[in-house]
């Protein structure tokens, strides 16, 4: 029996579904993004694929405050939590790391003093503003950081399942920033 070009389309078509719906037409979605999710580049097929984003799903601590009193950006939890720390030396923010655009994991750029996003180049200052030019459209979030007894030592723990938004005056919120 020959196949007519109709048939053909129809098989065709059905296979390609079947394909799809068993998960072997397409993204899988494994360890590695597609270019435009979050943590890829998506600056085109010839970059290197970033594997996605480690973010905390549950409440953390991160220590003492005594650890954060001096200003600076602390990237020990961009990783493995996906939030940075930043100190101005009175009080301390958990900003979420990944960018407000398409959710990008952002990178630190200490010369410019920002936070730059690799895949469209979007960037904020460090206390998670984003910078005119920036396809971010809005700033950076931030987690809920309070002080909590551990023991016989308090510790800061960050919350990262409660987000502040800059843009819905969010960020007045006590729970948005710890002061020292």
């Amino acid at each position: 029996m020959s196949m007519t070009r109709r048939r053909f389309t129809i098989v065709a078509a059905a296979s390609g579904v079947s394909l799809t719906v068993l998960g072997c037409g397409g993204d899988d979605g494994g360890d590695e993004n597609s270019q435009s999710g979050a943590g890829g580049t998506g600056t085109g097929p010839d970059k290197a694929v970033k594997k996605k984003p480690k973010l905390a799903t549950e409440p953390f601590l991160i220590g003492t405050p005594e650890r954060y009193r001096g200003a600076g950006v602390y990237p020990d939890y961009r990783d493995d939590k996906g939030v940075w720390i930043v100190s101005d030396g009175q009080s301390l923010v958990a900003l979420n790391a990944l960018c407000t655009h398409l959710a990008c994991m952002t990178e630190l750029d200490m010369p410019s003093q920002q936070f730059s996003c690799p895949c469209h180049e979007s960037r904020f200052d460090f206390q998670g503003v984003n910078q005119a030019g920036s396809k971010a459209k809005r700033p950076l979030e931030r987690c809920a950081v309070r002080l909590m007894a551990n023991g016989s030592m308090q510790q800061i723990e960050v919350d990262p399942t409660r987000r502040f938004r800059k843009d819905k005056d969010q960020w007045s919120d006590p729970a948005s920033m710890f002061r020292f």
